[in-house]
């Protein structure tokens, strides 16, 4: 851990179309971020997790998966997705211990961005299939959206939720082709997040929608650490 840069972990809610919290996102934050709570760093985005070595990601994912333990032994009972990508689905396909743990976290979910099937193959389902054998964690698909997936992924039935792309939904939520999009999802999967809402005109626009729940920084997020005291 001493290799790896220092990591607050933040809960991110989840709320459907009545006003409740059904699920949380957890979110890495690097320490030396000016303001991590609600607020993304510019440096920090996407792109820059995906630049750190297999090793301090494989790293990150265990201190992760560690404070959840922690956190459900608690009682906590909440469903809460993790983000993960290809070097840490390789790593879990190839972990026994850690799929033990996982195997007893019955409200975790497996969240993994749509980069890692924007050029989706059969490699890739296999990869997939085999992890949700080895561990009983629901699969999440994050990002979707134009370049990044393909419905055609949606065949296998991997997938139990879909998130909506923040700019996707901010570009055509107010749209047919978004209606359509959402029916066909919910035919495919259990139900859709929509990412980006950061303001009532958007819960508002979202109200009679069929999704299954709504996610961004319209709501605040909570210090994993805060709920351990």
């Amino acid at each position: 851990m001493s290799n790896q840069p220092k990591a607050v972990f933040l809960l991110e809610p989840v709320y459907d179309l009545s006003g409740q919290v059904i699920a949380r996102e957890l979110l890495t934050r690097l320490a030396d971020d000016a303001d991590i709570n609600n607020k993304r760093n510019p440096e920090r985005d996407v792109g820059f997790f995906s630049q750190l070595s297999a090793d301090v990601k494989w790293q990150l994912f265990l201190h992760q998966i560690e404070k959840l333990i922690q956190l459900y032994q608690k009682g906590f009972d909440q469903i809460v997705s993790v983000n993960v990508d290809r070097d840490i689905v390789a790593s879990i396909f190839k972990d026994a211990e850690m799929q033990e743990k996982l195997a007893q976290l019955t409200l975790l979910r497996l969240e993994i961005s749509a980069f890692f099937t924007a050029r989706f193959n059969s490699a890739d389902l296999l990869i997939l299939k085999g992890v949700a054998k080895v561990t009983p964690a629901p699969l999440w698909l994050d990002d979707f959206g134009p370049g990044y997936s393909n419905l055609s992924m949606f065949d296998s039935g991997i997938f139990e939720i879909v998130k909506i792309d923040k700019e996707f939904f901010w570009q055509f939520g107010n749209g047919r082709t978004f209606d359509i999009l959402l029916n066909h999802l919910n035919e495919l999967c259990n139900g859709v997040i929509v990412e980006g809402v950061e303001n009532q005109q958007q819960v508002d626009l979202l109200a009679h929608k069929a999704i299954y729940g709504m996610q961004g920084y319209l709501w605040q997020s909570v210090y994993l650490d805060d709920l351990l005291a």
